[in-house]
């Protein structure tokens, strides 16, 4: 059997109502050399069902219930493709987004991955507005992931041997959504990235994450980040400053939820960690004062 160049890789989860029209999306690129591999984790709405209409189009594997970063992991696993295009269950593709990553990963070894710009849609299809800067410089990428550019997975297309040689998805960051964000510094810290500034991946903005879920994985991101980053001065900057925003994002989280001595405790340790100005530091400011003049 004569193997594919690319695997597309999506993982899917209860996504009845879109996985149909972002499988089609697959199907629609004009790069034709591709396999399209779905990782269903646990759904209960009949999503596989939809998926197993697409035939031999599609391979479909199932799985009990593990996190979207263990089904990538699988799905990586599996992929018979040198190139891995990962793709949400809810994510669309341009026409032309595979043949334009596939074109720079083929004339430039030493690219390991390749990313586009993302145009984000409402729950109704309708486009929000843009996010880049896939047109920064190749080495700018490892700065921006620090400061907390963090590109859809739907965006990118990884060389497997990357992907394999960095270990893959961090299973720790399976409830938090960091799991991208966190490999992505390892990827950047291994090999080039390039971007390619323009629109050719679309992210639905279905899902809200409850704010004490990622609050609770982001001191690990940090710390996973300062011990990639943190003998590069710039870098620690960044992430001194992103360890403060924690600080205050947790410290309002836990007045407002009725722990004031706590979130007080927290809230000035962010403020001599030094916030800055910007909303953050106002909005801490206003809790903690508004702490002060209750308690």
């Amino acid at each position: 059997m004569v193997e594919p160049v690319v695997s597309i890789v999506i993982p899917l989860y209860n996504a009845r109502d879109v996985i149909q029209e972002t499988i089609r999306s697959a199907l629609a690129q004009t790069y034709r050399d591709f396999e399209i591999v779905v990782i269903d984790d646990g759904s209960t709405d009949g999503s596989g069902e939809l998926v197993v209409a697409f035939g031999d189009q599609v391979r479909y594997l199932r799985q009990s219930n593990g996190g979207v970063a263990q089904a990538r992991n699988r799905g990586i696993a599996a992929a018979r493709g040198r190139y891995v295009a990962l793709l949400d269950h809810d994510d669309l593709w341009d026409p032309e987004k595979l043949a334009r990553q596939v074109a720079i990963l083929d004339a430039q070894p030493t690219v390991g991955m390749v990313v586009t710009d993302v145009a984000h849609l409402d729950r109704a299809g309708r486009p929000m507005h843009e996010i880049g800067p896939a047109s920064q410089p190749q080495h700018e990428f490892a700065r921006l992931f620090v400061q907390g550019f963090v590109p859809t997975p739907s965006a990118t297309l990884i060389r497997k041997a990357v992907l394999e040689s960095v270990g893959g998805f961090d299973e720790q960051f399976n409830s938090a959504g960091m799991d991208d964000h966190e490999l992505w510094t390892r990827i950047a810290a291994a090999t080039t990235i390039v971007g390619i500034p323009e629109p050719l991946t679309y992210h639905r903005n279905r899902e809200i994450k409850p704010p004490d879920i990622a609050l609770g994985h982001r001191p690990l991101l940090i710390e996973r980040l300062m011990t990639r980053f943190g003998t590069d001065p710039e870098k620690r900057r960044y992430l001194q400053r992103e360890r403060a925003f924690y600080l205050a994002d947790r410290g309002k989280h836990l007045v407002k939820g009725g722990q004031a001595r706590e979130g007080r405790a927290a809230l000035l340790e962010g403020l001599a960690l030094g916030l800055g100005e910007g909303r953050s530091l106002k909005a801490a400011w206003r809790c903690l004062s508004r702490w002060c003049r209750s308690w």
